[in-house]
């Protein structure tokens, strides 16, 4: 194993409340009406905020999705990793792993939030949303973030996140899928799609890796 790709939102931080406050207000701005924001997000398994526009608003999908960045931006809310994760990003990183975010949110969202819980400098790379054309589940995000750690064998590095498309975007790059329900809105859904590892907490991921560098896992 040579690298590590993780998913941001319910893998590596808990951005839920944020997320969810700020999508129920941008339902209401757009279609004049309320919402279950978190059955909203849910069925939409992991795709994209612009994916997400585009069924609800059509053409005009881009007034949603600069709505929801806008509230989404100006909301102070608690932002902290889930337990567990920062030890296990130290512990990969000790063993010589280089780690990538790859995201469906804008890159420099991402990067910022990193930054403000101190993380950014565990990962030598972030991938975004507007740096690829085409996104998870398609395993494109994977392969531009192979593309700048200068890695060629997919089957050397693992991706972990927490919906549907994460798994489905690991299967189609080729690399080791890890389904992360610790912070999964629906981990039966991720389970239906059979991940190489269906992890409960961040410390499964190192044991996970480990196994495979001692010839474990195939």
């Amino acid at each position: 194993m040579r690298a590590v790709f993780w998913d941001l939102d319910d893998t590596i931080l808990n951005t839920l409340p944020g997320r969810m406050e700020a999508l129920a207000g941008t339902y209401e701005d757009c279609l004049n009406t309320q919402v279950d924001a978190h059955a909203v997000w849910r069925e939409h398994s992991g795709y994209s905020l612009e994916a997400l526009a585009r069924e609800l608003l059509g053409e005009d999908w881009r007034r949603f999705a600069e709505r929801y960045r806008e509230r989404y931006y100006a909301i102070e809310f608690p932002l902290e990793p889930f337990p567990g994760v920062v030890e296990t990003l130290d512990a990969l990183v000790a063993e010589g792993l280089e780690l990538a975010v790859v995201t469906s949110k804008i890159s420099w969202g991402a990067t910022g939030e990193l930054t403000r819980t101190g993380l950014l400098d565990r990962f030598a790379t972030v991938v975004g949303h507007d740096d690829c054309e085409r996104h998870k589940p398609e395993p494109e995000p994977l392969f531009v973030a192979m593309e700048r750690l200068c890695l060629d064998d997919p089957s050397a590095i693992a991706y972990v996140g927490d919906t549907p498309a994460d798994v489905r975007a690991a299967k189609a790059a080729g690399c080791h899928s890890i389904g992360a329900i610790w912070g999964s809105l629906d981990a039966e859904r991720v389970r239906a799609e059979s991940p190489d590892l269906l992890a409960e907490e961040p410390a499964e991921v190192l044991s996970y890796v480990r196994l495979t560098a001692e010839g474990g896992i195939q």
